[in-house]
């Protein structure tokens, strides 16, 4: 601001060096920190609270907890929209899931014949258990495979049931000797 310039009526300069309208200009934020701050904290919270609601990365294929009441069949690829692929895993709508609670006798790599009798067993029974009724196909909260789901009917997981009956035992991270009974 031009300093010649005094207020109206006076002739000379204030006293105390301020002129017409001068004022201390003094550097704002736009945003003050703090807000910045909090903003983060609520995002942060809210994406802890809504992980499971939100697409998964990489395009979300894998599917969250579903109700599951088609019919399925026995099959030995994918294509199907619904079906068995051993004794412990199914095909539904294109996409490969695992029943997470058991361990299951391999059927093309099977080490003896009884391994693969039991794992032809436990296909066609794991196909009766879901075709029985609408049921819950639930991700494993444990497990960190997203193709891992607990399938739950009434309360009742059909991977217990086949244990119960004999077609699997409980998960094992080991495998499993399913020919220990029988000679060499």
């Amino acid at each position: 601001m031009a300093r010649n310039l005094y207020d109206l009526g006076d002739r000379t300069p204030d006293p105390s060096g301020s002129w017409l309208h001068d004022t201390q200009e003094s550097r704002t934020r736009i945003v003050p920190v703090g807000i910045i701050v909090v903003a983060l904290l609520i995002a942060g919270v809210a994406i802890l609270l809504f992980k499971d609601i939100l697409p998964a990365p990489g395009g979300g294929k894998v599917a969250g907890p579903m109700t599951i009441s088609e019919r399925f069949s026995i099959c030995d690829d994918m294509t199907g929209e619904a079906c068995i692929l051993s004794a412990g895993s199914y095909a539904y709508k294109g996409q490969r899931y695992r029943v997470a609670d058991i361990s299951v006798p391999g059927q093309t790599d099977a080490k003896c014949p009884a391994e693969a009798e039991l794992a032809q067993q436990g296909r066609t029974a794991l196909a009766a258990m879901m075709n029985g009724g609408a049921f819950d196909a639930r991700p494993d909260p444990v497990d960190p495979d997203p193709s891992a789901r607990l399938l739950v009917r009434d309360g009742v997981s059909l991977g217990q049931l086949m244990i119960l009956k004999g077609h699997a035992q409980p998960w094992s991270p080991k495998p499993i000797n399913w020919c220990a009974g029988e000679e060499r």
